[in-house]
């Protein structure tokens, strides 16, 4: 009879921690309130659970996978070498069971804990940059200096159409700039009243935008103004560098954005601005499976 009652009381148990964890990644609010009375928010730290528990699961996942190592140089020393084999087999298999466990755990936290978005077009320019390093060192291009504002708010424009407009436009650079080029880049809001380029009449008055500036040096001229580019010709390289910048412009002015370009021929400097129209709502995001996977697999 005691045997039954401290089960239940396990199982009760059980049940209350499994409640507990469940209720760290729903969005209601809590009824309860404070002793002051304030109403206790369970959102306020699902990014630092998030954090805490993909730490958490990709140590035990390294153990996991040491044990199973350690399991198949062990079946060595068994004098039975079925055995060996079989107890490697059935050490394997549980493993594997409880990492299938673990990531359907993970994808449970994915789907619910949303992410706010933040930094989205400072993080895009870093990564581009990292991407195309090669290239520049290649080129000897050097960023002799990168100013990018850290309280810059979101874009309204989506990630995959800003992807293409900035990947499109350092590839436009890559191809235009000389050896030993230089780049600036800055990120800053601006009003719409200090936007100086063309299109300045689509802008709404009183409001902000998120400017991106690159400023090239040691530029080879191979094309003209934004406003009289030429209809392309296959057989002109030139032109077919300005019809990236044609591309850009129509993606951009898709989303309500504009772009601006200025050549500098006796400086030898180019001049690229783009405007983009800034996000009013907090946008959340979820994090996706293939970059939760890389946070939880161990580095070799």
């Amino acid at each position: 009879m005691r045997g039954s009652q401290e089960s239940a009381g396990n199982l009760s148990s059980r049940d209350e921690v499994k409640g507990k964890i469940f209720n760290m990644f729903s969005f209601q609010k809590s009824e309860k309130s404070s002793p002051e009375g304030t109403v206790l928010p369970t959102e306020l730290n699902h990014e630092s659970l998030l954090s805490f528990f993909l730490e958490l699961i990709h140590r035990v996942r390294g153990s996991l996978a040491a044990m199973k190592t350690l399991a198949f140089y062990s079946r060595e020393n068994f004098r039975d070498k079925e055995l060996g084999d079989y107890f490697y087999n059935i050490v394997s298999e549980d493993i594997e069971k409880t990492l299938f466990i673990l990531d359907c755990f993970c994808d449970y936290i994915s789907i619910n804990t949303p992410i706010k978005k933040t930094n989205t077009i400072n993080n895009m320019l870093e990564e581009i940059l990292r991407e195309n390093q090669k290239e520049l060192d290649e080129k000897k291009i050097k960023i002799i200096k990168k100013q990018l504002d850290p309280e810059l708010p979101e874009t309204s424009v989506m990630d995959e159409h800003l992807r293409f407009i900035l990947n499109s436009l350092f590839q436009y650079l890559l191809f235009s700039l000389s050896l030993n080029g230089r780049l600036g880049i800055l990120t800053r809001t601006i009003e719409s009243k200090d936007w100086n380029g063309e299109g300045k009449e689509r802008l709404q008055k009183d409001m902000k935008y998120i400017e991106v500036l690159i400023i090239s040096a040691h530029f080879e001229p191979k094309g003209q103004e934004m406003s009289s580019l030429s209809p392309i010709s296959q057989e002109n390289h030139e032109e077919r560098i300005d019809l990236i910048l044609e591309m850009v412009k129509k993606i951009l002015e898709k989303n309500r954005g504009l772009i601006h370009t200025k050549l500098y021929p006796k400086k030898g400097l180019k001049l690229i601005s783009l405007l983009l129209p800034i996000e009013r709502r907090n946008v959340l995001h979820f994090l996706p499976p293939m970059n939760q996977q890389k946070k939880w697999e161990r580095k070799e």
